[in-house]
């Protein structure tokens, strides 16, 4: 079975925009295991409670019923320090919280759903986009 981890763009997404692409693909992908991770969850809940955007805080309450959060467990550490070191060594920077989502699905061998290119520079890390028809 296919695995799917929903990063921080396309679950914001989700959230603000009910019935629409991310939308139908989570209905088209509803007998995959579809989650995410407590970092895109932390991301979101940050933005929503910053701008006090009440109405999104529900709704992403809603989805997140509908989603697995899945537990940062070794080896995602170590695959972190893997990843960071060996990108930074190419002189490809990425961000902190991507490098740990990075991590969790590549132990998890989830494919990051995004609209983030960075996550291309991940060796082995397999990406989807559903913002995009």
């Amino acid at each position: 079975m296919t695995r799917f981890l929903l990063d921080t763009n396309v679950l914001s997404e989700a959230v603000r925009n009910p019935g629409g692409n991310v939308d139908r693909a989570l209905r088209d992908h509803a007998g995959e295991e579809i989650g995410t991770s407590p970092i895109v969850k932390g991301e979101i809940a940050y933005g929503l409670k910053r701008n006090a955007n009440v109405r999104g805080q529900k709704r992403l309450e809603v989805l997140l019923q509908t989603l697995e959060i899945w537990p940062l467990e070794d080896p995602v550490s170590e695959t972190y320090g893997d990843i960071r070191a060996r990108l930074e060594k190419e002189g490809k920077p990425m961000g902190p919280n991507d490098l740990w989502i990075a991590a969790h699905a590549l132990v998890l061998d989830a494919i990051v759903v995004t609209d983030d290119r960075a996550f291309s520079q991940v060796a082995g890390l397999k990406t989807e986009n559903w913002l995009r028809d």
